[in-house]
């Protein structure tokens, strides 16, 4: 999952805990207390004999806490909640600024590894949406990995949007609307197992929570075609204002944004992102 805790855990204990644990100050046995605070949220308990050691013995508390890897943890909130959970431990410390000194390390480790949360006072760590339109990407990638036609739709869609973001051309925009729209056709004709228009396609499949739902797809694969010069050459008399560059980020992103809905093989967790 891209910008996940889990996976960017490894770089933890040197950008978070060996500096923390170098503070004036710092309790002897702040990775003794870490790994047992830790072993609530992970996948497998640590074998008892091991888990008595690594409480008795700091050096191998250190040792255990930074081997830890993502992967050991239950999942992406375990890693959360122990993140919120360390904080407790730490405050009970009652150490003059180690608490800030721990969230400016999480803040700091957040921003390098460009992670999908903000880090709210007192300490809220917070889920944020970009984080799970990235992973739905990422989804759609590993669809494309074993069907070239809707490989070949996303690189159009990619070539285009970059063609605009460079030049700013209003023809390049209406591409890059279409090639959008063409891949989220691609993707529902694929499910469907036969072609067919966007529009179409969203009666036959779609786990749609709300008709709602489908028509708002439905509508914006008809401003696709009415507007001129998009998918076809429309109907000048509907058309409000000329396109922006607003246009070629919000429409685009409605319109990948709707591909979840239009293959069951896209991992909702994995788009979540938990």
């Amino acid at each position: 999952m891209s910008g996940s805790l889990r996976s960017h855990w490894g770089y933890s204990p040197e950008e978070i805990w060996e500096p923390l644990s170098d503070q004036d100050g710092a309790p002897s046995a702040l990775f003794n207390d870490l790994y047992e605070a830790a072993e609530d949220f992970l996948a497998l308990p640590t074998p008892e004999s091991l888990f008595e050691e690594i409480q008795n013995d700091a050096v191998k508390a250190h040792t255990a806490f930074c081997a830890l890897n993502g992967s050991d943890f239950r999942d992406e909130t375990a890693i959360v909640e122990f993140l919120e959970t360390a904080y407790e431990v730490i405050i009970d410390y009652d150490v003059p600024g180690e608490p800030e000194i721990f969230k400016q390390l999480l803040r700091q480790f957040i921003s390098k590894y460009n992670l999908r949360y903000r880090l709210d006072d007192p300490f809220n760590l917070r889920f944020l949406l970009p984080g799970s339109f990235t992973n739905l990407y990422s989804e759609l990638q590993r669809l494309n990995s074993t069907n070239g036609h809707l490989s070949g739709l996303l690189q159009d869609f990619e070539y285009a949007f970059d063609r605009y973001a460079r030049t700013q051309d209003a023809a390049a925009l209406k591409t890059c609307i279409a090639k959008a729209s063409n891949y989220a056709e691609g993707l529902a004709s694929t499910t469907h197992g036969t072609p067919g228009t966007l529009g179409a396609l969203c009666n036959q499949i779609g786990d749609w929570p709300h008709d709602k739902v489908k028509e708002a797809l439905q509508n914006l694969y008809k401003f696709c075609s009415d507007y001129p010069g998009i998918r076809h050459a429309g109907n000048p008399n509907g058309t409000r204002r000329d396109l922006s560059a607003k246009d070629s980020t919000l429409i685009c992103l409605l319109l990948l944004g709707f591909t979840g809905y239009l293959s069951p093989l896209v991992d909702e967790r994995t788009v979540l992102g938990v």
